[in-house]
């Protein structure tokens, strides 16, 4: 089995590399975990909204989804490239774990077209 990145991969991980140098927060950070997320702790929570929003901006906060919904159309590789590359700064998307890779990719499939346009936002 071949775990070397394929061209086009590559050159996926060095724009994610670029983008996430000049855009992450830099430093010795916690991250923070789902652990972390406890509805009081409004610090977290508040850093992890801000840095989700600075990702959906730029087409990175999902990028499996559809453009039609906000997300960059990507593969589950480029899904994977971009999680290696995030993990290695003090930043934390697990809070919207279950929405981003699950609720609303549900909705996208089953879901009403009423239900699309409330609940899924590009």
């Amino acid at each position: 089995m071949d775990f070397e990145d394929t061209p086009e991969e590559a050159a996926f991980r060095t724009e994610v590399r670029n983008w996430l140098a000049a855009n992450a927060p830099k430093g010795e950070g916690e991250a923070g975990s789902l652990l972390s997320m406890s509805i009081e702790n409004t610090a977290a929570i508040g850093a992890a909204k801000a840095w989700q929003k600075i990702k959906a901006d730029a087409g990175y906060a999902a990028i499996t989804w559809p453009t039609q919904y906000g997300g960059m159309g990507g593969n589950s590789m480029q899904n994977v490239i971009y999680g290696q590359e995030e993990a290695k700064y003090p930043v934390s998307s697990a809070m919207f774990v279950v929405g981003i890779g699950m609720a609303a990719p549900t909705l996208m499939v089953h879901g009403t077209d009423a239900q699309k346009d409330r609940f899924i936002r590009p």
